[in-house]
């Protein structure tokens, strides 16, 4: 069955399933005049008169379809451009873009150490200067015309500041560090939402509307995407992360052709909104328990740090990272004393360290603390530097002749937020044996029969720490070679030092084993030294 409609120029044959099928599609209007044999006989008449038109015509895709082809008022489109224009120009006025820019931009250090989550929005309102305001508007304009046209303003919200949103989020992951603003990660949504709305809703778009939805805005965000990764200073993350959010949305988001469009429409939209809320609530809670870490290595103490922060020198001179954000830094470092030193001396030479470096210093606890595997002391202390009070929490660790210090200082105001980022520090410390003492062990296990090799492994035995093996060590040595002083000396000094039991004994009988004048000097030194730590002055 054939049948005929007459347009203004022409007469258009076809069969009945290409005419239902158009029908259906909504691309017959009810004006249109008609011949069917069947129905109209040899007369044409209008389609929407027709009892069939009417069954098979679906009013909803047709109104779609007359929306997408006739002029329409982007009332959202037009707020967001006007709102950017008139941020832009506020900016002009004297203090308020270094204003704009300090509080609004996406800048991951603010967002995870101080809980300002309102930049993961706030920044795609802002622009560095004309071009860049006039490029993203541009694409904001025409894609957001088109989109809330088709998709309904409520819609068109839910993707520019989800891709908003979303693009900021995974720009701060992946380079927190960098400060970003531009409404670009929204532009990249709305572009990916047009893409994929051309490929979904192909059957629902007119001929008229197709250049705008689709395949053919492909190439414009190719080179978009392009563009940005061979420029510098682009936020490349925010316009990936934009990208995915806003093509996922439209995926999920569809035209609202009936209530059961509509209401999903309505669970995806409040889904958004709620994951967007989930992830501030969390940033803020939790925000410091997430701030990626790096090793920090001195020696065999390491120590994670924030990968963002900043190396420096802390007012103490030692190695120190800063916070971008001017509130806190952390020290991680290890010193090297003459003689073993245990944690509540080492504790007491930091605090002096800090009392001559700052004013009003006090100490507000002290506590044993077990890290790492080792044993020292947990400090916390107050004081002023030149920018306002401070506190201080550090963890002091001793080896043997050496010191392990980590600590975290911030404003006092502000020094709550930092305590989870203190706890995940300390836990994830790690204090291994020292490069020489296993380099010792592996040389003296080759070479058991050389005395050089087992006085190397008693000295730095001793200097970790170890006195009874390093006894054992210098023992062995003397085993090879009974009048070698740097042995002699060694089983002496870990005695002294580490107030080894029987150390009265050993001095007595390395004094009275040789003549006087046969007694190396370093020896009779080092058996005098013994007496005295003993408390045989007399001697």
């Amino acid at each position: 069955m054939f049948i005929e409609l007459q347009y203004p120029n022409h007469i258009q044959r076809m069969v009945y399933a290409d005419f239902e099928l158009r029908v259906a599609m909504g691309e017959i209007p009810p004006e249109l005049l008609i011949r069917f044999d069947a129905v109209t006989g040899d007369a044409f008449v209008p389609v929407g008169e027709l009892e069939l038109y009417q069954q098979l015509c679906d009013p909803s895709r047709r109104a779609f379809r007359d929306k997408l082809s006739r002029p329409y008022i982007p009332l959202l489109t037009a707020i967001l451009v006007g709102v950017q224009i008139r941020i832009y120009l506020a900016s002009w006025s004297s203090g308020t873009e270094a204003w704009l820019q300090s509080e609004w931009t996406q800048w991951g250090p603010a967002i995870y150490e101080q809980g300002e989550v309102w930049r993961l929005f706030s920044y795609g309102l802002l622009h560095l200067n004309f071009s860049h305001l006039l490029f993203n508007l541009t694409f904001l304009a025409y894609t957001g015309y088109n989109l809330e046209r088709a998709l309904g303003r409520l819609n068109l919200g839910i993707i520019f500041f989800g891709s908003v949103f979303f693009g900021g989020t995974l720009s701060m992951l992946m380079d927190p560090s960098r400060p970003s603003l531009g409404a670009s990660a929204g532009d990249f949504g709305l572009i990916a939402a047009a893409v994929v709305f051309g490929w979904k809703h192909v059957d629902l778009i007119p001929a008229s509307s197709r250049t705008k939805f689709g395949w053919a805005l492909v190439p414009y965000l190719a080179f978009s995407l392009i563009s940005g990764l061979r420029a510098e200073n682009v936020d490349n993350w925010g316009h990936l992360g934009g990208l995915i959010a806003g093509g996922v949305l439209m995926t999920v988001l569809s035209p609202e052709l009936s209530p059961r469009d509509q209401r999903t429409n309505r669970w995806w939209q409040a889904g958004t909104v709620g994951l967007c809320g989930l992830v501030m609530a969390l940033l803020v809670i939790f925000g410091m328990g997430w701030v990626p870490l790096k090793a920090s290595s001195e020696g065999n103490w390491m120590v994670s740090v924030p990968s963002y922060w900043r190396a420096g020198t802390s007012f103490t001179g030692d190695q120190a990272w800063f916070s971008p954000t001017g509130v806190a830094s952390m020290v991680v470092t290890h010193t090297v004393h003459d003689r073993p030193i245990g944690p509540t001396k080492a504790v007491d030479r930091l605090v002096q360290q800090i009392v001559r470096g700052a004013d009003n210093a006090t100490v507000v606890s002290r506590s044993p603390v077990t890290v790492a595997g080792a044993v020292g002391e947990a400090l916390a202390m107050r004081f002023s530097l030149a920018d306002g009070p401070k506190t201080l929490n550090a963890v002091v660790l001793t080896r043997g002749v050496v010191s392990y210090r980590v600590q975290i200082q911030a404003k006092d105001a502000l020094v709550k937020n930092y305590e989870s980022l203190w706890a995940r520090v300390v836990s994830e410390a790690v204090l291994t044996d020292a490069a020489d003492l296993v380099l010792a062990t592996e040389r003296s296990a080759n070479h058991p029969r050389s005395w050089t090799a087992a006085v190397d492994l008693g000295d730095a035995l001793y200097r970790a720490g170890q006195a009874r093996r390093a006894v054992t060590a210098y023992e062995r040595a003397l085993v090879w070679a009974p009048t070698e002083v740097r042995a002699l000396v060694g089983r002496l000094r870990a005695y002294e030092h580490y107030g080894l039991v029987g150390g009265l004994d050993l001095a007595r009988e390395t004094l009275n084993k040789q003549p006087a004048a046969q007694l190396h000097p370093q020896v009779r030194a080092a058996a005098v030294a013994l007496l005295d730590a003993t408390g045989a002055k007399e001697e």
